[in-house]
């Protein structure tokens, strides 16, 4: 009777365990367990306002005012990976850095809060925790050291290489197809001005003065990529970067163009952003087509490894 017993456990506690077993196997590793953010240390902390916190917690502050946080998992993964990598990036082996010397906001919890209402919040929470605990201390190197991980909103079909944006060769930034991102409501924006409202905003903006006549006359753009994107822009005696006017004029993307429309100028914009590195509606699509992160982000970027900054 106490041999059957024995069986009967050991025929229960296989069938309990073997799945778990299968899992770990298959996967090549236990599932990751959550980081308390509250006393995670990764050795780099980030000042914001006087007070340093942690390189993972400011994560959590930082990439809701980056993408959105309705994107699928996977995609807001890859994007935690880009932000850790460029501000490992612009630590430059140092320890600490101050927030003011970063492109990024931080959101204080209270506000996210106060601006998502809490339900919304709650969700928000809960994924950004996830992208950056699950992705704890990852970046993205080439050639050992740290890529400059460009990033933006929505591609033309293809994002910009290096090559014909700065007329160099960065091996990591190279063109690549992301032909779902014309499908996004986003892809074309843009409404006319009036030609009144162009000569006020580039006084205001770049203390360029020009008739209203001298800008029907002589607004152009000089120089653009083969796929749209604006370097230059001709403005009576004047040349602004293709970034500069976007900035101006509030555009999505330096890929625009300008025409004359019934006595005004249009300015119709495509995409979102500057095109170069890893599209985030594209990653979105790949994202999900069941892609994972690390496939997302080696095909935006070529060449590249994904570490961990324990491995640096």
């Amino acid at each position: 009777m106490r041999n059957k017993l024995s069986y009967l456990f050991f025929l229960l506690f296989l069938f309990c365990s073997v799945p778990y077993l299968l899992t770990v196997v298959l996967s090549g590793k236990e599932e990751t367990k959550p980081v308390d953010f509250q006393t995670h240390s990764s050795g780099y902390t980030v000042t914001v306002n006087g007070k340093a916190m942690d390189l993972e917690t400011y994560l959590l502050g930082v990439l809701p005012t980056q993408i959105s946080m309705d994107n699928e998992k996977e995609t807001l993964k890859a994007q935690a990976v880009i932000l850790r990598t460029d501000i490992m990036r612009r630590m430059d082996g140092r320890k600490d850095v101050s927030q003011d010397s970063l492109p990024y906001r931080y959101e204080e919890d209270k506000n996210l809060e106060e601006k998502l209402g809490k339900q919304k919040y709650k969700i928000t929470d809960q994924s950004r925790k996830q992208a950056v605990g699950e992705t704890t201390g990852e970046v993205i190197t080439c050639e050992g050291k740290y890529i400059q991980p460009y990033f933006h909103g929505i591609s033309v079909g293809t994002t910009l290489s290096a090559k014909e944006w700065f007329g160099k060769d960065i091996s990591y930034l190279q063109e690549k197809d992301s032909l779902k991102d014309v499908e996004s409501p986003e892809y074309m924006t843009g409404i006319p001005v009036t030609y009144k409202q162009v000569v006020t905003q580039l006084e205001k903006e770049k203390k360029i003065k020009l008739t209203v006549e001298e800008a029907k006359k002589s607004i152009r753009i000089k120089e653009k990529t083969g796929n749209g994107y604006v370097k230059q822009v001709q403005i009576g005696k004047y040349v602004m970067s293709g970034e500069a006017w976007a900035k101006c004029f509030q555009l999505n993307s330096t890929n625009f163009y300008l025409e004359p429309y019934d006595g005004k100028l249009r300015m119709v914009a495509l995409g979102k952003g500057l095109g170069l590195g890893m599209s985030q509606y594209g990653a979105n699509e790949l994202a999900k087509d069941q892609k994972s992160y690390k496939k997302i982000l080696k095909y935006y970027y070529t060449g590249i490894q994904i570490t961990k900054l324990s491995d640096q």
